[in-house]
């Protein structure tokens, strides 16, 4: 029995998954770059529902630029960043609002965040998302 519950404990967090920071974007491998780092666990939103989460823009000591942001998200999500630029001095910290459709397609739905800086190199990280039926 015990061994089954351990089981079911490792198949459950197999599923929840988890998200990865972005490669460096900006000049990448020197600290004047920067990346953009999702939530650690990925949210479970049920259809016609909404939850925020926090991503971050975590600069190297020299990265001193602004960066441009935008989302992607797939059919049936709608997702809304709290503000579209990070500045130069900000704490990189944004909100997504995930907003799930009542018809929106049940599993892992993958949503792009772009950072595109004042100049180098873009990069991009995904947010998955877990929609399942809202009853």
């Amino acid at each position: 029995m015990r061994n089954l519950l351990c089981l079911a404990a490792v198949a459950t967090l197999g599923f929840i998954g988890c998200n990865k920071s972005s490669p460096e974007g900006g000049a990448p491998a020197t600290a004047n770059s920067f990346t953009i780092v999702p939530p650690t666990l990925s949210p479970t939103i049920k259809q016609d529902n909404k939850e925020s989460v926090k991503l971050t823009v975590k600069r190297g000591t020299d990265f001193k630029q602004g960066v441009k942001l935008s989302v992607t998200p797939p059919t049936g999500i709608k997702a809304e960043l709290d503000k579209s630029t990070v500045a130069a001095g900000d704490s990189g910290e944004v909100t997504l609002t995930i907003t799930v459709a009542k018809d929106a397609g049940l599993g892992e739905q993958v949503i792009k965040i772009s950072g595109t800086p004042d100049s180098g190199a873009a990069t991009a990280a995904e947010v998955k998302v877990n929609v399942t039926k809202n009853p």
